[in-house]
């Protein structure tokens, strides 16, 4: 049965890389409507700081895929674990830690 933990919480992340996703595509548009015209020092400064926007949402969106594939590789092992070992344990602690770390990385977005 401990595969089925990891399993369980892959919805959760398809939903947040979902989120990410979008948003990410709602800023990019944005700034290229900003910038496909003659703009003024503060539209040029709103669009530096949504460019920072998008790289902060790249890098959780990197940490949600990577945590996913973590919890992925958890459930594999704990399936196929022959021998007494921790690796599902191990990678889903990493997987958790890089979710914990997106997460901070979107709080911080949305503030």
């Amino acid at each position: 049965m401990e595969w089925y933990l990891p399993i369980t919480i892959m919805p959760g992340i398809g939903m947040l890389i979902f989120s990410t996703t979008n948003q990410m595509l709602s800023i990019s548009s944005e700034v290229g409507t900003l910038l496909s015209v003659e703009c003024t020092e503060f539209q040029h400064h709103i669009a530096s700081l949504k460019i920072k926007q998008i790289k902060r949402l790249t890098y959780a969106g990197t940490l949600l895929y990577s945590s996913a594939g973590f919890y992925v590789l958890s459930g594999i092992f704990g399936v196929f674990a022959t021998i007494n070992t921790n690796m599902p344990e191990i990678l889903l602690i990493l997987g958790t830690l890089q979710l914990f770390l997106a997460l901070i990385l979107l709080v911080i977005f949305f503030l």
